[in-house]
């Protein structure tokens, strides 16, 4: 996809243009690019790559998957990829964002480590969105450091370098899990992997103990601690985000879905979309996908 001044941007899949940097980064300015103005202001997408902002004036609206947020001078946000994404209002924003794949975050950082970790999706809400100084010397120069050097055409290990000098002040600004001075349970890790791994195929908490290695008592216990809800919600929610997430965002029909994710019927699907969610499948189903040419 490219925007109107002819500058590549990533689309909801990754593709860039031709004309795109070697590497799978790019620093985008609103409204000096009209990155906002897409497809994500009209519906919401799905992207595949990381999606991180930083607000630097002005004040709007998004949602994160499907949580309302608002938006204004000093708000960080970051959108990890499969997460939905909808900007409800724009017009008086003024920021920077971050756009890349999670192919170049470097191993073994900080940054690499918030990017992914199984304790940041089960606090999505704090892990997608906090507030930093926008001021601040350390972030204005690290996004304006990589922002120079993609221009010049780097390669992957310098861009690489550079993105997660930018990316660190944002990290370190962020709220940090509320499960103990070490962070979580590795239960509640490995059991929140698996559940991400395994959540179409097992619908019961029973069927993480072999993976998890601990009872089903003590995986629940840790998930607690963590989320305040039991291991069984924790799945459940999973699975109907998932369910929510596809619907809005593609051309699934309620069978298919059902099929995909695990259930034996369309109708036991709508029972637990219902219970789950509030809404029946049709409600959330997508309007035709738009995008800019």
């Amino acid at each position: 996809m490219v925007v109107k001044n002819g500058q590549p941007v990533l689309g909801v899949g990754y593709a860039a243009a031709g004309t795109a940097a070697s590497v799978p980064i790019e620093v985008r300015r609103f409204p000096a690019t009209p990155v906002l103005a897409g497809p994500v202001s009209r519906q919401p997408v799905r992207p595949d790559f990381h999606v991180v902002g930083l607000v630097t004036g002005g004040s709007g609206r998004h949602e994160i998957d499907f949580r309302p947020a608002r938006l204004a001078a000093g708000a960080v946000f970051w959108v990890r990829p499969g997460q939905v994404h909808h900007v409800v209002d724009h017009a008086g924003l003024h920021g920077v964002l971050l756009l890349f794949t999670g192919d170049v975050l470097v191993p073994g950082t900080t940054v690499a480590a918030f990017a992914d970790s199984a304790a940041r999706a089960a606090q999505a809400a704090q892990a997608s969105q906090w507030r930093a100084d926008p001021r601040d010397a350390l972030t204005r120069i690290g996004i304006e450091h990589l922002e120079v050097l993609l221009a010049r055409g780097p390669d992957r290990r310098d861009a690489a370098d550079a993105l997660r000098l930018a990316l660190a002040p944002l990290v370190g600004a962020a709220p940090r899990v509320a499960a103990g001075p070490h962070g979580p349970p590795e239960v509640f890790t490995r059991f929140a992997a698996a559940v991400e791994a395994g959540y179409a195929r097992h619908h019961h908490v029973l069927d993480y103990v072999p993976e998890v290695h601990a009872s089903a008592r003590t995986i629940d216990r840790a998930v607690r601690q963590v989320t305040g809800g039991s291991a069984k919600r924790f799945l459940d929610d999973r699975i109907a985000l998932e369910a929510r997430r596809r619907l809005t965002t593609s051309d699934t029909t309620v069978a298919a879905l059902s099929q995909r994710l695990g259930f034996v019927d369309a109708s036991n699907f709508v029972k637990f979309y219902r219970r789950m969610t509030g809404r029946t499948p049709g409600a959330d189903t997508a309007p035709p996908l738009t995008s800019d040419g």
